[in-house]
C-alpha cells in the first residue's frame, strides 16, 4: 500500500469530523420539531449543514436527504397511491425514491450511465425506452453534467410523453442572464470554470427558453407556489434549489 500523503489525512480527517457532526447534530437536535423530514420522519429543531455550499438547516441527518428530495417526497405523497401499472424512471438513483415509488404502487425503474445502485445502465441522450414509457421521470441534478443537454432533455421528454412527467432539477445562478459554458474548455479546468470538476456549465435564469428550443413542453413549478409556508417551513425547502421543471413531449407526440 502506499503511503498517505498529507492531503490523504486532511480528507480523512474532514471525514471523520462530519460523520462525527451529523451524529451530535442527530443526538443534539433530536429535541425539538421545529422541523421535520417527509422522508424518513425525523424531527428537529434544524437540518444539519450542508457541506458544499455550506448552508445551514439543508441535510437530513438520518436518511441525508436534501429539500429537492424532501419536496419530491411531499409532492408525490400528496398524489396519493397510483393505479397499477404506473411507471416510475429515475435517473442516478439515490435511496430514498424507490422506496417511496413502491410504496404509493409505482413501477419503478432506475438508470445511469455507469452506477452500481442502477437497474440498466443507458445514456441519457439515448435512452432504450418507447415513447411515452413512463409517467414520472426523476431527474435530479444530472443535466448539468450532460454535454449535451438539449439532446437529454429530449429524450426525456419523449420517454415522458405528451401525457407524463419529467421531472427535474438543476443548480443555477438566477444573476446570469444566460447560461455559461465552454465547450472547448480543458477537463482540468471545469472545477474553476463551473465549481465542480465533473459539471460542464453553470445554468443561469435562460433554463426554459434554453430547453424549449428543442420542441418539449415545459413549466416551472416553484416549490413557494406549490406549498403552504408552513408546509415549506417544515420541511426544510429553503436551500439552493427552489423548483422542478417539469417537461412533456408535445402534444403531436402523444
Amino acid at each position: 500500500m502506499a503511503p498517505r500523503t498529507t492531503q490523504d489525512v486532511i480528507r480523512a480527517v474532514g471525514r471523520r469530523a462530519r460523520r462525527l457532526e451529523r451524529r451530535l447534530h442527530r443526538r443534539l437536535l433530536s429535541f425539538g420539531d421545529k422541523v421535520r423530514c417527509p422522508v424518513c420522519g425525523w424531527s428537529g429543531t434544524a437540518l444539519a449543514p450542508s457541506a458544499r455550499p455550506r448552508r445551514p438547516n439543508r441535510i437530513c441527518p438520518e436518511c441525508q436527504s436534501s429539500e429537492r428530495y424532501r419536496a419530491l417526497e411531499l409532492f408525490l405523497r400528496r398524489r396519493g397511491p397510483v393505479p397499477p401499472g404506473t411507471r416510475l424512471l429515475e435517473v442516478a438513483p439515490i435511496h430514498t425514491v424507490e422506496r417511496t415509488a413502491r410504496s404509493l404502487g409505482y413501477e419503478y425503474a432506475s438508470i445511469d450511465l455507469q452506477s452500481p445502485r442502477a437497474m440498466a445502465h443507458a445514456d441519457l441522450c439515448h435512452l432504450p425506452f418507447p415513447d411515452a414509457t413512463f409517467d414520472v421521470i426523476v431527474c435530479f441534478h444530472v443535466l448539468e453534467h450532460i454535454p449535451a443537454d438539449r439532446e437529454a432533455v429530449a429524450e426525456l421528454a419523449r420517454v415522458a410523453g405528451a401525457t407524463g412527467q419529467a421531472i427535474v432539477v438543476v443548480p443555477r445562478e438566477d444573476a446570469r442572464p444566460t447560461t455559461f459554458e465552454d465547450p472547448d474548455a480543458d477537463p482540468a479546468d471545469y472545477e474553476r470554470l463551473y465549481g465542480q470538476s465533473d459539471h460542464v456549465r453553470i445554468y443561469g435564469a435562460d433554463i426554459v427558453s434554453r430547453w424549449t428550443e428543442t420542441g418539449v413542453q415545459i413549466s416551472e413549478d416553484l416549490w413557494s407556489d406549490e406549498f403552504t409556508p408552513d408546509v415549506f417551513a417544515h420541511a426544510a425547502l429553503s436551500g439552493d434549489d427552489d423548483r422542478f421543471w417539469i417537461l412533456r413531449a408535445p402534444a403531436a407526440q402523444a
